[in-house]
């Protein structure tokens, strides 16, 4: 028995020795991250649902959750949802893309926030601050499976403080919308369309466009890497002159073979064939198109492609419009073309501009081996003057393209702006840098080694897709006459000015282009200049204009009222499609009150910058940054 005892002893200590040691490191080695702790004065936020982590088989998903602070009431704690959309984006404010329910308690506030999600793994920043900018978050993380309900693109977002019964409408409502008719608004009349059904994920478009070889269509496979001939259409140059063009369109239903795909071409007529169609998913299927040319291209000439806006599937939902150009190789450069095998692969610099002899001889035009005066030993015919050098070929003779041939451009004889401001003549042509833009010291978050200037091909919204323009526009002090140049790239960078922003825009799956952030540079500039003020574009949506009434062209050599709403409007008309959405002008509102700003013909002399321009109140802010204003 006394054995018996002695050994029950034992086991009570070594029970209690285990229990304790529980405890103890229970205390000291709780994670923060899992210790609820509300410091005095310092809002707090909770997700009581769904749980970090949790997967839905439905696009719809509602987050419940409650706010509070020791400080400060509750109905003076806003809160904001963030999305982060990729490891090279920054996260973007989606709170008026749901619905956000806030029922105020004594000492805290319950809330809910719903909204249709894609497919695909989310990750979300809830965020509560005080007046005095405290603020505290928590992260939440969800995946959509797969699902046969139809994502909704473009969620009515209402804000709601259930006891005083507030609504806020969306931004999306003023400034962005789904698939419109044809119909236009302008300072003659408005539109009184009803709201159009959203039609996104329905329609074709057009997946990837490139300029091939003739006979060499069979090679292409959908969804795998190009055969290493084939050159992207978009801003490629010394495109061979036997090339033709092939244009992967993807559908969930079936096309008609017989419409036209392609509708302007320059002075080149051609025929469309529809060569293959390959089965991706049992939804998409890949229809592979070629326009062949009726004759050569021409050398040293720049083309034009424009996608048929009223191409259409059998449910007669339209396509995205596309525009793309190209240039043609020079008559200077011979047989010279890209390898097959080394296109990216730089090139000897004999081949700039054409065999060894030619640019041998053009050294001599910049550089004097015995009369330069500068260390890179400028002289020659033009010496510093090179723009001069480029305009001899560059002004359509000689087989080279013409690219100043316009009233407002950066100026060609200003030292400032040159040619080799944003070309490096010393840098050959490859198929990454066709344009032989300059190099960059380090590969860029796009993966780059050269600055950019993306379109909507390839522009995925963040800075670095647009490094060339950014490199001058980003508020610098010129060395010469000391002029701040504008500072575009705080558009583009500063999370909060890009949260706020109307361009701040996802393409739609349908739309064929990866943008997800703000437009890109080249939807309303022109890169060598317009007859337009600011270098603006004559046609905007990606479609050939041929009545004059719908093209943008500006009055005057000031910018102005007139010509701010005249712009924004050739945009903002129901009709004008973009990256898969159209931009909206609503006179009035949905309680059938008038807009103040947005009346045509009373507040005509009124500008957009003056609501939509920031704290600022610039143009400059409205057309990069445009204030998403909610109804007051």
């Amino acid at each position: 028995m006394k054995i018996m005892k002695r050994k029950n002893y034992k086991r009570k200590l070594i029970s209690y020795f285990v229990i304790w040691s529980i405890v103890l490191s229970s205390l000291l080695f709780n994670s923060p991250n899992n210790m609820n702790i509300s410091a005095s004065g310092v809002p707090e936020i909770k997700i009581l649902t769904p749980d970090d982590g949790a997967v839905f088989n439905v696009p719809m998903v509602e987050f419940i959750g409650s706010i509070s602070d020791d400080l400060t009431t509750p109905d003076k704690l806003p809160i904001k949802v963030f999305e982060q959309l990729g490891d090279s984006q920054q996260p973007i404010e989606i709170t008026d893309e749901g619905k956000l329910t806030i029922t105020f308690q004594d000492k805290y506030a319950d809330f809910s926030y719903s909204k249709d999600f894609s497919e695909g793994v989310h990750n979300l920043t809830f965020v509560v601050a005080d007046e005095e900018g405290v603020s505290a978050k928590v992260n939440q993380s969800f995946t959509v499976a797969a699902s046969s309900v139809e994502q909704t693109e473009d969620t009515t977002a209402t804000t709601v403080n259930e006891n005083t019964s507030q609504v806020q409408p969306s931004a999306e409502e003023i400034n962005t919308s789904q698939e419109t008719d044809t119909s236009t608004t302008s300072d003659q009349g408005t539109d009184t369309t009803p709201p159009p059904v959203d039609e996104s994920g329905k329609r074709p478009y057009m997946a990837k466009m490139y300029l091939i070889p003739q006979g060499t269509e069979d090679e292409y496979e959908p969804g795998k890497e190009a055969p290493s001939n084939y050159l992207l259409t978009e801003d490629m140059t010394r495109v061979p002159l036997d090339y033709k063009i092939l244009i992967d369109v993807r559908s969930n239903t079936s096309l008609n073979e017989s419409q036209p795909l392609i509708t302007f071409f320059g002075d080149i007529t051609g025929t469309d064939k529809l060569v293959k169609t390959t089965v991706l998913t049992n939804c998409i299927k890949a229809y592979i198109y070629t326009y062949t040319p009726d004759k050569k291209f021409e050398p040293g000439t720049t083309y034009e492609v424009y996608i048929n806006p009223k191409f259409a599937n059998d449910q007669g939902l339209e396509i995205i419009p596309r525009f793309l150009k190209f240039t043609t190789v020079s008559e200077n450069y011979g047989s010279y073309q890209f390898s097959a095998d080394k296109g990216n692969v730089v090139r000897d610099n004999d081949y700039i501009h054409g065999p060894f002899s030619n640019v041998t001889n053009a050294c001599a035009l910049c550089h004097s081996t015995h009369e330069g005066n500068t260390p890179t030993l400028e002289g020659g015919k033009y010496g510093a003057e090179g723009n001069k050098l480029c305009m001899a070929c560059h002004d359509g003779t000689n087989g080279s393209p013409k690219v100043l041939d316009n009233e407002n451009e950066h100026n060609g004889t200003d030292t400032e702006v040159a040619c080799s401001s944003c070309h490096n003549p010393h840098t050959p042509g490859t198929k990454e840098n066709p344009n032989s833009m300059h190099s960059i010291s380090a590969a860029d978050n796009n993966g780059s080694h050269f600055q950019a200037y993306n379109k909507a091909s390839t522009a995925k919204g963040n800075v670095d897709d647009f490094s060339l323009c950014m490199s001058c526009h980003n508020g610098k002090v010129e060395t010469g006459d000391k002029k701040t140049i504008s500072n575009i790239e705080q558009y583009y960078k500063n999370d909060t000015l890009i949260s706020q922003s109307g361009h701040n825009i996802k393409a739609t799956d349908d739309s064929g282009s990866p943008l997800n952030g703000q437009l890109p540079c080249a939807e309303c500039h022109e890169t060598h200049g317009s007859e337009n003020l600011k270098m603006l574009r004559t046609e905007l949506g990606n479609i050939k204009i041929k009545d004059d009434s719908k093209k943008f062209i500006s009055s005057g050599k000031d910018w102005n009222t007139w010509n701010e709403r005249e712009f924004c409007l050739k945009c903002h008309n129901q009709s004008t499609k973009i990256y898969g959405k159209t931009a909206l002008f609503k006179e009035k509102d949905e309680l059938d009150q008038h807009i103040i700003g947005h009346r045509l013909i009373e507040d005509k002399d009124e500008s957009c910058s003056s609501c939509h321009g920031g704290q600022s109140k610039s143009f400059i802010e409205a057309a990069h940054s445009p204030g998403k204003l909610s109804k007051k």
